[in-house]
């Protein structure tokens, strides 16, 4: 269940929406020993690293055009096998059905990375259309899965549910995609997020939808392709709203995402560090729940990132951290170049518009942040390095606002207003690199601001 806090305008009282999700009418104890299986792929439940199985079900369909199945109850109850196949350029409707999967994945990996044992399973260049149904998933599997160029699933007006590790509810890989339209998901297992991509990239547009995972590492999108979210309200009660694995693309319009574990979003790179992340969120909220948890989180990642009258809520009091770390295979806590060495530092650019945002900007171990607030804009925080050498650079334009919380170190600081006016100083102070080329406008001099404090090269 997710809720909502809003501001009852008449009353000016607090009050709250309450949005149901599909573990509302579930029997949630039922599944707590599907719910307790990790998603352990290298290790006890490891496994080959290409498909093995040839993709099976009781609805199998292959190069077949216009089927349509309405109003029945569709079910499997045996290990890697789904309940509906469509396959080799088929064409097939399901509206108002039933489909209940039950039967675990003997290999893990077969399930996360193939689609095998999935409910729904869509592949070669296939379209399926799913409208006014219920999809269920029992002991570990995607709800529906697509994959392959050409492959397409049309989803509206449809509930999901499912128990057990890597039981994503919208899932597509190999350049397959998925368009979904009022979608309500709720998943309780390991590393089982809502909507996932794999690789080779999938894509997903998720609009009108209600989305709640309980599992460590089962965020609300996992982009590994491109993420396209508009209307989405998400909670993660053990994950971060977002992880995004390489150069992929997260777009966000109007979402309402809460985080319960390592940051509000998670941008990162399991192998090399690639440059080319992109996260966006326009007339959103993000919210953070833990008292370590940055709202944004970057490693071993080049990344751009823009925010456009947005809200942000931090416990933590932090907005952006940059590292050299990564996030490792259980998906619960973040590891640096102790653990692998090939690690590198992240590199992240912001862009604010229109937005109020509060909190601090904080480097590590020689990565860097550079922010830059435009279009009316306003912020209310410092920027800091911790544990080794950071890069820090700020930008404002004419018509936005700093507000210092502490004094602040930057490599880069670029002001539209000259006379700085547009910095509220409470006393703290401004240092920039007196070498930088960004700096060579203020030609070394020193700036008093509002407020008591100085702006000064070092």
């Amino acid at each position: 269940m997710t809720t909502l806090v809003l501001l009852g305008l008449a009353s000016l009282a607090l009050g709250s929406v309450t949005i149901v999700d599909p573990s509302n009418y579930a029997d949630l104890a039922a599944d707590t020993a599907d719910n307790a299986l990790l998603a352990n792929y290298w290790t006890d439940n490891g496994g080959p690293q290409e498909l093995i199985y040839n993709i099976t079900g009781p609805y199998y369909f292959s190069a077949t055009d216009g089927v349509a199945l309405a109003h029945q109850v569709l079910s499997v109850d045996a290990n890697d096998t789904s309940v509906v196949v469509i396959t080799e350029d088929s064409a097939v409707n399901l509206s108002y059905v039933t489909v209940v999967k039950e039967g675990y994945a003997t290999w893990l990996n077969q399930a996360s990375f193939f689609g095998v044992n999935a409910a729904v399973n869509v592949a070669n260049a296939s379209t399926a259309y799913i409208d006014h149904s219920n999809i269920t998933v029992h002991d570990g599997a995607a709800n529906i899965y697509a994959y392959g160029t050409g492959s397409a699933v049309y989803v509206s007006d449809v509930d999901l549910y499912s128990s057990g590790p890597v039981s994503h509810g919208l899932y597509a890989a190999g350049n397959g995609t998925i368009y979904a339209n009022n979608i309500r998901h709720y998943s309780g297992g390991n590393r089982a997020s809502s909507f996932s991509g794999d690789n080779p990239g999938g894509y997903l547009y998720v609009t009108d939808a209600v989305a709640h995972t309980a599992g460590i590492g089962s965020a609300t999108f996992y982009t590994l392709g491109k993420s396209y979210g508009t209307d989405v309200v998400g909670r993660t009660d053990q994950a971060p709203s977002v992880f995004s694995d390489g150069a992929q693309s997260s777009v966000f319009v109007r979402v309402d995402l809460t985080a319960g574990l390592l940051a509000g979003t998670v941008l990162f790179c399991s192998a090399d560090r690639q440059s080319g992340a992109e996260l966006s969120f326009t007339d959103s909220r993000l919210t953070t729940l833990g008292s370590d948890m940055a709202a944004l989180w970057f490693g071993n990642v080049i990344a751009d990132v823009q925010l456009v009258a947005t809200e942000i809520n931090t416990t933590s009091g932090i907005l952006v951290i940059a590292n050299s770390s990564q996030v490792t295979q259980a998906f619960d806590y973040f590891a640096g170049s102790e653990e692998n060495s090939a690690i590198q530092p992240a590199e992240v650019t912001v862009l604010v518009e229109e937005s109020d945002l509060r909190g601090d900007l904080v480097a590590y171990n020689g990565s860097s942040i550079a922010w830059t607030l435009a279009s009316y804009s306003s912020w209310t925080g410092t920027a800091y390095s911790a544990t080794g050498k950071g890069y820090l650079g700020v930008y404002l334009d004419e018509t936005s606002t700093w507000t210092l919380t502490d004094n602040v170190e930057l490599i880069n600081f670029t002001n539209g207003d000259s006379t700085h006016s547009n910095i509220i100083s409470g006393g703290y102070n401004i240092s920039y690199d007196v070498t930088a080329d960004a700096n060579a406008y203020l030609d070394g001099t020193t700036v008093s601001l509002s407020g008591g404090g100085i702006l000064f090269p070092y």
